[in-house]
């Protein structure tokens, strides 16, 4: 086993230390766990058992695990730990961070801790905020290192010497006389380098940059495309204002991802964590995509009710509409799932819709012809009459084919629009996919039966 592996405790452990008042042995024992994997404790803690244990931690430990922790619990932390407390402990952190906890909180109790923190640090802080959400300037910290081009290697390691703690050494930024951004050393770069080299010497003038109202998604796609540790931000004259970091990304990937699950299953997505979002909140996310699925349902019904006759008519024909419809609604969540993940990657788009629709149409093709020739042995089979089984078996693929036509087609118009494309997929498409799937299903049968 690892010599540096931490048997980490129980539940069950801290609760009875706390609960029998051995709080030295918990700080003892706390002080060789990493912050983050106490928060996570933490977050399986009861709220009182949970903020005894934070009392016990240092300032930069307490610091970490705040930033680190759930929203159920930082709320529980919010309500019973002292004010100055979290604000010297926000101070702890960088200020991306720190602005990150502060605007998940009620305007009135982050104002109040804004008040409490350092000058300098809640300053730091204000300017983030004021940047629009989910864009770079949100996001990015403004602790950087610049560096300028006439510098030797010998002046600027005596430069670096001189700062306290930057948020990232890993790239080092290059400006102009106006701030404006010309170039990138990584620091490995720089150490392997001849004291009496110049920085203009050494540096990458061919540098990308995000600027600061680019939205996140955007910043995460350029990050993941350039492989980049850090990401520097400019304003619309090129002056280098900030950077982001990849563990802000990864943030950044988690919570989009959240918000497309949430849109795929036909619901808008919350704006703050779950625990932290009141019982009204999550019903006007739902209710108005839910009544819309309502509305598009009573289609459905409308085109059961048209063919009433056939139905009565063929009582047999009623026993496979879910067989019908369930198909078309699996072979359209398939494809969707699928054209939605091209478009985040931009491998597909409105010029090659056609291309992508021709992939599409021809898988659809063969899963139908499958799925239709399965569906005339298991009709045959029920009810041994072939006539309903030759109904079934056609209208099998002509289904799966038009489900994967609308999954296709629907995401890349909307998206071609400015539409998230999750918003009406899912759910929407499953709908309007029954509906038309049954007017086929009659349609053929009608056809077949000579209803």
């Amino acid at each position: 086993m690892d010599e540096n592996y931490i048997d980490l405790p129980t539940i069950e452990e801290i609760e009875a230390l706390v609960e029998h008042g051995r709080l030295p042995q918990l700080r003892a024992l706390l002080s060789d766990i990493h912050p983050a994997d106490i928060a996570n404790l933490m977050d399986q803690l009861p709220g009182d058992t949970a903020v005894a244990l934070f009392s016990l931690l240092d300032v930069e430990a307490a610091s970490e695990v705040l930033d680190e922790t759930g929203s159920l619990i930082r709320q529980e932390l919010v309500e019973k730990v002292d004010d100055e407390h979290l604000a010297d402990l926000l101070d702890e952190l960088p200020m991306d961070d720190a602005a990150e906890f502060l605007e998940d909180l009620p305007e009135p109790v982050s104002d109040r801790l804004l008040k409490l923190m350092e000058p300098d640090e809640a300053e730091d802080v204000r300017e983030l905020l004021a940047h629009q959400e989910e864009t770079a300037g949100r996001l990015m910290t403004t602790d950087i290192v610049a560096l300028r081009r006439n510098w030797t290697v010998e002046e600027t390691f005596n430069f670096l010497h001189s700062l306290e703690e930057p948020e990232t050494l890993q790239y080092l930024y290059v400006v102009d006389r106006d701030d404006k951004l010309i170039g990138v050393t990584p620091l490995r770069k720089l150490v392997l380098a001849q004291p009496e080299q110049t920085i203009d010497e050494i540096m990458t003038s061919d540098i990308v940059s995000v600027p600061v109202t680019a939205d996140q998604e955007e910043l995460a796609e350029m990050v993941a495309r350039y492989d980049y540790f850090a990401m520097p931000v400019v304003d619309g004259d090129g002056r280098l204002l900030g950077i982001v970091t990849v563990d802000d990304v990864l943030d950044i990937i988690e919570e989009e991802v959240t918000e497309d699950i949430q849109r795929l299953g036909g619901s808008e997505p919350l704006d703050q964590p779950y625990f932290a979002a009141s019982i009204i909140q999550i019903f006007t996310k739902r209710v108005g995509w839910l009544m819309l699925l309502f509305v598009a349902a009573i289609m459905t019904a409308k085109v059961v009710q048209s063919f009433e006759a056939s139905l009565t008519a063929v009582v047999a024909l009623g026993f496979f509409m879910p067989l019908v419809t369930g198909t078309g609604g699996n072979a359209g969540s398939q494809t969707v799932a699928t054209i939605i993940r091209a478009i985040t990657l931009d491998e597909v788009q409105l010029s090659n819709l056609w291309r992508a629709w021709r992939r599409e149409i021809s898988v659809a093709l063969a899963l139908g012809l499958v799925m239709g020739l399965c569906g005339f042995g298991v009709v045959a089979l029920i009810t041994g009459d072939l006539r309903v089984a030759w109904v079934v078996a056609a209208t099998l693929p002509l289904v799966v084919a038009w489900a994967v036509t609308i999954a296709s087609i629907v995401p890349v118009v909307a998206h071609h629009f400015n539409i998230d494309p999750t918003v009406i997929s899912g759910p929407m498409i499953t709908t309007i996919v029954d509906a038309s799937a049954l007017l086929i299903y009659f349609l053929l049968a009608r056809a077949f039966l000579n209803l």
